[in-house]
């Protein structure tokens, strides 16, 4: 079965008989229909990877008006061999054409051939003869055309699915020439991108309702399956395709905004005008100043919460809980937007990590509303309550309004996040949803219903990844598996048909922080020199246990303190402007989403644990950090590894 991009969900009784020809094709087909403005483009291009191309128009003109052989000359006629010159001149001249002249009998076909002459890359055929062919027919009218034709031709006519060099970091790069290759999104990177993009075909009316019914559109894919890729491209095709409607892609977290923004800026210079990136937190800030139109505070002291919640909870002396655990607990109380004592008790906790009896939540709950209230009397709120107070605002009226919105690391957000999102799209908007279910749902067993969205028949799995290789994609999944049941709402299991084999991850044994610190700047500075590599190709991902500002310093001083990025410090933009080449240094909590070819990792000792469900975020954390990488990854640990786990890596002095 062919993969048809994008999907045709409807079609006309023509384009019910076309696909069933195209459709009877084997699955390493790819049917593709070019989006937007191409006047002078036939309608569909024929990809298969061994037998080539072929582009594929269709003619609803009858035969009368194109007879070159009628007594006067024909407006018709002439207008169809404009059309056939503006194709061939269009296309590559080793790429065939068919054109399925929909109005004419086989013998009329023949006829309007001979008139027209042999031409080697043209054929003609009628409806009927081409339904008796079939896919074996077409399949023997491709041919492979060069790689430099087959990028030219894709640039041409499906601009969206190229990648720009700025933006991918796939592999060492030392040659930045503009006659590098162009990248492109592969067909199922592609196909996701334009999920529900069958824009040529009007949607009827009484499907309107179901539309909007499934306005939901989920992406689930492995570490490194082009996810941010994906988003970004259906962003950008959305604003161009749309440029009256709103687009906006919601992100978790900084530093991958302004690695995006960067990498962006050099690739393209400019975002369309209708195309917001930000993070939720920036955005859900305006939303709630936008509503409640005062400025929104919360505590600038990281020890005001937890010590309020120790003076508080002397209440209820019987609370075991410690006060992060209790911290912990009430942000999951504003994330689920419970209500009340009684919503609580019936509100499931799986995945908590600790137990609650019925009399334990009920005080959990007391406290939670003494917390809540304190706060607020200082004009203060957590920051969880943000989302909260914009769902349970009196009205919506104020909020901005978008017809399209897109979440990546999806996993991440919480169910009040959704909420806010939902309540932020127009009618018949649509939501499109990218998410890496190995990393987790908000350090929760939660599913999708739990977070209120119904994506029942509206998912896909891209289960290959281009970023990393074999051996570290392994070694992060062996260690993940340790902890995670194989729930394929919360695990998707990789293929690794076709991937680089790559090397082992290393495992550099240090005697403390400080030397791990020492080591692995003298590793990235050998590195650096040995292979010639730009700086963009290190990222380097710190744990709790790292002294950052040492790091920091150290890397300052080996390449400049210009040339290196903090992601977590200068949060917005790199120290000196979009641009020159950084190494990109970046704490575990925020490093979601980034990428590296060279991926050193300190301070993960703790994350490295015999198993167990209670620290399965842990587990997911450790995967995160480890499929950053691309190429090579360089963890340094000042301990022992648990049994069985040293064997996954290659032990360097």
């Amino acid at each position: 079965m062919a993969l048809f991009i994008p999907e045709w969900t409807r079609a006309s009784g023509r384009q019910l008989q076309l696909k069933r020809v195209l459709n009877a094709l084997d699955e390493a087909t790819v049917v593709r229909k070019p989006l937007g403005e191409h006047l002078e483009a036939p309608e569909l291009f024929v990809e298969h990877g061994e037998r080539g191309w072929l582009a594929l128009a269709l003619v609803d003109t009858p035969f009368d008006a194109l007879d070159a052989g009628q007594l006067f000359a024909s407006e018709a006629r002439a207008a169809f061999e404009a059309r056939l010159a503006a194709w061939r001149a269009v296309l590559p001249p080793g790429l065939p054409l068919l054109v399925l002249l929909w109005a004419c009998s086989e013998d009329e076909a023949l006829a309007l051939a001979r008139q027209l002459g042999e031409q080697s890359m043209l054929r003609l055929l009628s409806r009927e003869r081409f339904l008796e062919r079939g896919a074996p027919g077409l399949a023997a009218l491709q041919r492979p055309i060069a790689s430099e034709e087959a990028d030219a031709l894709r640039t041409r006519f499906f601009p969206e699915s190229a990648i720009p060099l700025a933006v991918a970091r796939r592999r060492f790069r030392r040659d930045n020439a503009a006659s590098l290759p162009g990248l492109f999104l592969d067909a199922q990177q592609e196909w996701a991108s334009k999920l529900d993009l069958d824009v040529d075909t009007a949607l009827p009316e009484e499907q309107a309702q179901t539309a909007h019914d499934f306005a939901v559109r989920l992406v689930n894919g492995v570490a490194g399956s082009g996810k941010t890729l994906i988003a970004l491209s259906r962003a950008l095709l959305l604003a161009g395709l749309y440029p009256r409607e709103r687009v906006l892609i919601l992100i978790h977290n900084t530093p991958i905004v302004a690695d995006i923004r960067e990498r962006l800026h050099r690739a393209r210079g400019s975002l369309p005008a209708n195309l917001e990136i930000t993070t939720y937190a920036s955005w859900a800030h305006r939303q709630w100043r936008r509503l409640y139109r005062m400025p929104l505070s919360m505590p600038a002291d990281p020890a005001h919460l937890p010590t309020l919640v120790r003076k508080l909870r002397a209440r209820w002396p019987e609370l075991k809980l410690s006060e992060a655990q209790l911290i912990e607990e009430f942000d999951f109380l504003n994330e689920m937007l419970v209500a009340s004592a009684r919503e609580y008790m019936d509100t499931s906790r799986a995945g908590r990590g600790f137990a609650l009896r019925a009399k334990e939540r009920l005080e959990v709950w007391e406290l939670f509303e003494a917390v809540t209230a304190a706060l607020r009397d200082e004009g203060l709120r957590m920051w969880s309550a943000v989302a909260t107070e914009i769902c349970r605002a009196p009205e919506h009226a104020m909020l901005e309004r978008y017809e399209h919105i897109l979440v990546d690391e999806a996993q991440f957000f919480a169910p009040s996040w959704f909420h806010t999102v939902k309540l932020a799209l127009r009618a018949q908007g649509r939501l499109f949803l990218c998410a890496d279910p190995n990393q987790g749902f908000m350090k929760s067993r939660l599913s999708w219903r739990n977070a209120g969205l119904d994506v029942t028949g509206r998912t896909k799995k891209l289960r290959r990844s281009y970023r990393t290789t074999q051996a570290i994609l392994h070694t992060a999944g062996t260690l993940l598996a340790r902890t995670v049941q194989a729930d394929p709402e919360h695990y998707l299991e990789p293929d690794f048909a076709g991937m680089e084999a790559g090397a082992a991850p290393i495992l550099l044994r240090v005697a403390s922080p400080q030397d791990a610190v020492d080591r692995a700047v003298n590793e990235i500075v050998a590195l650096a020199e040995r292979h010639a590599l730009p700086l963009s190709s290190f990222l380097v991902i710190y744990g709790g246990d790292t002294p950052k500002l040492l790091l920091y310093k150290r890397l300052c001083r080996a390449f400049g303190m210009r040339r290196v990025w903090w992601l977590n410090k200068d949060k917005k933009t790199p120290p000196d402007g979009y641009g020159p080449d950084y190494l990109r240094l970046a704490n575990l909590e925020t490093a979601t989403g980034l990428e590296g070819a060279v991926v050193f990792l300190l301070g993960m000792d703790n994350l490295l644990f015999e198993g167990g469900e209670e620290r399965e975020a842990d587990a997911r954390k450790l995967y995160m950090a480890m499929t950053r990488a691309s190429h090579r990854l360089v963890m340094l640990s000042t301990g022992e590894l648990p049994p069985g786990a040293e064997a996954l890596f290659r032990l360097a002095a």
